[in-house]
């Protein structure tokens, strides 16, 4: 590992060599016993999910503007799980191995050149944008990529892009069974708990067939600040032959005053393009959701209101991606169809290390096929029979700046049944974070 160091030349001058930066994570997840999955089973699942890991980052001087940067993400067991019980779910959405054995995994590793008004990056990336990024445990989805950004206009930033592969993260099982119960609206359209941190092309990524040839995702994003306290962002990936995914959405923050506050608007629409590859997943050619969002800040206290509405159609989320204003923890319902989701949140902070996470949110009940996929035997696809809602309660400790301290219960009830029975969730986690 190469950390900038002085040499001193003699004892009045001096020069600094720059080897390039070193940064990381390293977290710490453990489960508490009574975390449960209740269903129709004989018997109800505990939950393990105790796991060790991160990642460390290296990134070069830059020399005439190009540097280099790469990133090793790796996660093992802690020994803590039982992974022999069969009426123990571990949590898969931490782990790289469908064994739960430690892996690591090469996720970043690219040339950029970076400039005050331009930045290009050619490889292993990570892309930060409402349609791939979201909750993540260790890693989050990669792409082998190609993007330019460009801020040389007053109040308007664009970019462009082209994706030739994807590795999933660690959360993909997780966002393919447990949070899209199979829906492929959740950010997964296959489970991946054998490809996790595989780059693969975007075909067999998304449609979970290695048959398939496309030509990747071109896409591109317009920012732009020219109306006062107003930013507007727009985001188009378009997966050829497979859908078209387009995302908008305006924030208006009043940061002045007696109360400060932010009022918020989104629109996402995804439609079946060119040989229609995905047409057996949709529910029609095209499917979108709307939502808004009201938050304020009040002494102590920061609190927000969300909705989010969705026509006739599931939203196909193949890329990770998680935008929507009601998503929660493990409950990304917004995405199917014809739901109408509502949340709330309240962030108190007690002092300056400490500060308590509330939510609530009510996804009804959607018209969106599904079922349970964790649990064994698999049932057959069906329609919801139940209405769907997830609540927190979280405890936030910082008693440093590098270090995060979180812990409490999360509650879930799914729209699906197994066994006659409807899916409950009972989430109690302690995570401990250490960023450098």
């Amino acid at each position: 590992m190469l950390l900038p160091i002085s040499v001193k030349a003699d004892e009045t001058n001096s020069s600094t060599i720059n080897y390039g930066s070193l940064s990381g994570m390293a977290r710490f997840y453990y489960i508490f016993t009574p975390s449960y999955v209740k269903s129709g089973r004989e018997d109800d699942y505990k939950v393990d999910g105790s796991a060790i890991g991160g990642h460390v980052k290296y990134t070069s001087p830059q020399f005439e503007n190009f540097g280099v940067s790469s990133a090793l993400y790796y996660v093992r067991d802690t020994k803590l799980n039982d992974t022999n019980d069969p009426n123990t779910m571990v949590s898969a959405g931490r782990f790289f191995t469908k064994d739960y054995s430690d892996k690591a995994v090469l996720g970043e590793l690219n040339l950029f050149y970076k400039e005050k008004d331009h930045q290009l990056i050619a490889g292993r990336q990570r892309i930060d944008s409402p349609l791939t990024s979201a909750i993540i445990t260790f890693m989050p989805n990669m792409f082998e990529a190609l993007y330019y950004t460009n801020s040389q206009f007053d109040n308007v930033e664009f970019s462009l892009l082209h994706i030739d592969k994807m590795a999933y993260g660690t959360r993909a099982p997780v966002e393919f069974g447990l949070i899209g119960e199979t829906t492929k609206t959740a950010g997964a359209t296959q489970s991946a708990l054998e490809i996790r941190g595989e780059f693969l092309p975007i075909e067999q990524q998304v449609l979970a067939n290695t048959s398939a040839h496309t030509r990747g995702v071109s896409g591109f994003s317009l920012t732009n600040n020219s109306l006062k306290n107003t930013t507007i962002r727009v985001w188009d990936f378009y997966a050829y032959d497979i859908i078209n995914m387009l995302y908008i959405d305006s924030m208006y923050k009043k940061s002045d005053g007696f109360l400060p506050y932010s009022i918020g608007a989104q629109y996402l629409n995804v439609r079946s393009v060119g040989d229609n590859l995905a047409s057996s997943w949709l529910d029609a050619s095209s499917a979108t959701m709307v939502g808004l969002k009201f938050a304020f800040d009040y002494e102590n206290i920061s609190a927000y209101i969300a909705y989010n509405h969705s026509g006739n159609a599931k939203v196909l989320n193949p890329f990770g991606g998680d935008p929507a204003y009601t998503s929660s923890y493990f409950s990304r319902n917004g995405y199917r169809a014809n739901v109408d989701a509502y949340k709330i949140g309240v962030d108190l902070k007690i002092n300056n290390v400490l500060k308590i996470i509330a939510s609530h949110a009510d996804y009804g009940k959607s018209t969106t096929i599904g079922t349970f996929s964790p649990s064994q035997p698999l049932q057959a696809a069906a329609l919801p029979q139940g209405n769907a809602r997830e609540s927190a309660l979280l405890f936030s400790y910082n008693p440093m700046k590098q270090l995060n301290i979180l812990t409490g219960p999360i509650y879930k009830t799914s729209e699906y049944y197994y066994a006659s029975k409807q899916v409950r969730l009972l989430d109690l986690d302690l995570v401990i974070t250490y960023r450098f």
